[in-house]
């Protein structure tokens, strides 16, 4: 707060010969300010006082300005007050002579600070007058309009050596009241104007502007499982600044409900609050698309409500198919030591689903398992992994499946037998591959291929494929391939135009066979992500030590920070495509502490002779997140300048591109090795 200070009238009402001028800076924190007058133009007869802390931990500094022979006369003078603190600059200028003159206050209303105060019970108000004249002034205080209780304490005033009076009128109230938002109002009359009163309004909410802030409210339904238990539970989390004194209410189906539990209020870390409140869902309220609303009700913004749905009862249900997969592990002697089960739920809506697992008809502990996330559009899939010892692990696993298009749960037993493999049985297997990005892109056809694996005979194979708009099919087979294990793999190939495919129709290739108790059904669509990112792509030119050999040269790209993860990258010399064995890719890698971000290196090798003659070599992406689907980075010789740092074999690079710097072949090297023990993982899990 800056205060503009003046020399009080003579007894003859006319002002002294000598003025002197003060600036008071008060309240302020952290040190120190900066005191200019007329921004820093006047600077003869100014005397800068030492600063000085009050007893509230703020500080107070002034400065003084002496105008001698009535000098102030026609000049206008000014305070200009920079706090570093706050980077902000707040100037006052100073009223000319107003002797014999009347003059209204200017009221200031002082709240108390808006931190934390949990050891005080007991708060102040201050209403603060300054520069009035005569120095009679009539000051109560109203609390939400009222009269306070006890009356209001006394106003006392006194005058300055400008002539003009100040005073304050203190109150102290509740820390109760003040966060509840009770408004305080300081009500002034003063013979300057009469009858008039001038109304002055404070409260938690006006002074701090924290409190006035809208807090989030975040719904979560319970999980499908959760329900089918009956611990399913609906969460209410509110967060925001100030929530001391926010209560949360329940309504279920619009009426109010008693049956939910507040947890106590959370102080984080960052500076907000926090409150978690749950109420009990039932399998009936689920099913009968229930409405749970939470009411916050805060002292500054009143009551906030937010509604959920458990589910909706007018959609169209589309009950999973189950299948269950399996992989042994096996010693060096050939024995089972463990197996992996992996239950697959697909072409289910809505997307609620509850998969868990039964051995020899008893539950086995949800430690042993891990669901996976539900995924899709339009229909959905999920999985459960389940993972088994040799000790006491054979047995009948049963899969169990809910979900809300079932009145019943579906179940799929599996028998596991550990100990000698047996060699001659070998599990069917059936994947469905979406198009490459060669075909959409380049190409402009579209092929899904069915690929049926681990077959003892080809000969009872059934393949047959549906569309979701149930237009013509152009289907190909081609013939059994026998593999190195003894086993038969048949590719059934489907040829659709690529609109078809883009758009987002759904595939179903159905497999039957001899070796299978029924038949197993695969569908696929393209997945529409909610978020497209598209790539950022970076060229680097050969390295200068890898050029002095004078026998190959490495150009290298990266394609960075894009979803999904389906990418095409190729190059071109002198404008002409590339042959693919003359280039390695390796990735798409997911992004490290980006979730669904993903990165690819490609890794180009010609002739150095090529590249000192000059040819421009480009980097071709392909991604949908691209404008225009494709994005072509180019360099050349000319526009690489050569620079060997001695030791440290870095090369800088120039050129059109932005770069973070070239990966040295140790890197490469590294990540490759990475993208092969990526690769085995998955293939592994699979």
């Amino acid at each position: 707060s800056v205060f503009p200070l003046v020399p009080c009238c003579t007894q003859t009402g006319s002002a002294p010969p000598d003025t002197s001028l003060a600036c008071l800076v008060t309240g302020y924190l952290p040190s120190p300010v900066d005191i200019k007058w007329n921004s820093g133009k006047v600077t003869q007869g100014v005397k800068d006082f030492p600063e000085m802390t009050m007893s509230d931990g703020l500080h107070t500094r002034s400065s003084l300005l002496i105008l001698p022979d009535r000098s102030r006369q026609g000049d206008t003078y000014q305070c200009d007050v920079t706090h570093p603190g706050t980077a902000k600059t707040v100037s006052k200028t100073f009223p000319r002579e107003s002797c014999g003159s009347t003059r209204p206050p200017e009221v200031h209303l002082l709240a108390p600070t808006c931190e934390d105060s949990s050891t005080e019970s007991q708060l102040e108000l201050v209403c603060l007058l300054l520069s009035f004249k005569p120095g009679k002034a009539d000051v109560k205080w109203l609390v939400n309009g009222k009269e306070s209780s006890p009356p209001t304490p006394a106003f006392s005033s006194a005058m300055g050596t400008d002539g003009f009076y100040m005073g304050q009128s203190r109150m102290n109230v509740t820390k109760q009241s003040w966060e509840k938002g009770d408004v305080y109002t300081c009500q002034v009359t003063h013979p300057a104007v009469g009858t008039e009163l001038s109304m002055h309004n404070t409260s938690k909410c006006l002074a701090c502007l924290r409190s006035s802030l809208d807090p989030n409210i975040y719904l979560t339904k319970p999980s499908y499982e959760d329900v089918i238990k009956n611990s399913g539970h609906v969460t209410c989390l509110v967060l925001g600044y100030d929530l001391a004194a926010s209560r949360i209410a329940w309504k279920v189906d619009g009426q109010d409900s008693s049956a939910a539990k507040t947890q106590p209020l959370k102080k984080n870390s960052n500076g907000t609050t926090s409150l978690v409140s749950s109420h009990p869902v039932s399998l009936a309220q689920w099913g009968q698309g229930t409405k749970f609303t939470c009411k916050v009700t805060t002292p500054c913004c009143g009551e906030l409500t937010q509604d959920i749905t458990m589910s909706n009862t007018g959609i169209r249900k589309k009950e999973p198919s189950i299948t269950i997969s399996r992989a042994y592990h096996e010693d060096i002697s050939g024995n089972r030591v463990s197996s992996t089960l992996i239950c697959e739920a697909s072409g289910f809506y809505p997307e609620e689903i509850s998969i868990s697992w039964l051995k020899n008809n008893s539950p086995e502990l949800k430690s042993s398992y891990n669901n996976g996330p539900v995924s899709g559009s339009g229909t959905f899939s999920s999985y459960s992994i389940l993972k088994i010892d040799k000790i006491g692990g054979e047995g009948n696993y049963t899969c169990v499946v809910h979900h809300p298009a079932m009145e019943q749960p579906k179940s799929v037993v599996e028998k596991v037998t550990l100990g000698v493999s047996n060699c001659n049985r070998h599990p069917l297997e059936v994947s469905l591959l979406p198009p490459s990005l060669e075909d959409l892109y380049i190409a402009q056809n579209a092929t899904i291929s069915c690929l049926v694996s681990g077959m003892e005979t080809p000969g009872s194979l059934e393949v047959s494929w549906n569309r979701g708009s149930g237009g013509p099919l152009a289907v190909v087979s081609r013939e059994p391939v026998l593999q190195e294990d003894g086993t038969y793999s048949v590719t059934s190939i489907l040829r659709v135009c690529v609109e078809e495919w883009q758009v987002g129709e759904e595939f179903t290739c159905t497999v039957k066979h001899q070796d299978i108790p029924s038949a197993i059904v695969k569908t696929i669509r393209k997945s529409h992500m909610v978020s497209l990112r598209a790539p950022s792509v970076y060229i680097s030119p050969p390295h200068a030590e890898e050029l002095s050999l004078r026998e190959s040269a490495t150009i290298t790209c990266l394609a960075s920070g894009f979803q999904p993860r389906e990418i095409l990258v190729t190059w071109t010399q002198q404008d002409r495509p590339v042959p693919q064995e003359a280039y390695t890719n390796i990735g798409p890698v997911r992004e490290a502490g980006k979730e669904e971000l993903y990165f690819i290196y490609s890794k180009l090798n010609v002739l150095a002779s090529e590249w000192e003659r000059g040819d421009t070599y480009a980097c071709v992406v392909g991604h949908e997140g691209l404008p225009m689907t494709f994005l072509q980075r180019s360099v050349d010789k000319s526009s690489a300048p050569h620079c060997l740092v001695e030791d440290h074999g870095v090369y800088v690079e120039g050129g059109e591109e932005e770069s973070d710097g070239l990966w040295t072949p140790v890197v490469f090297i590294a990540l490759f090795l990475l993208s092969l023990l990526y690769s085995a993982g998955v293939t592994l899990a699979k």
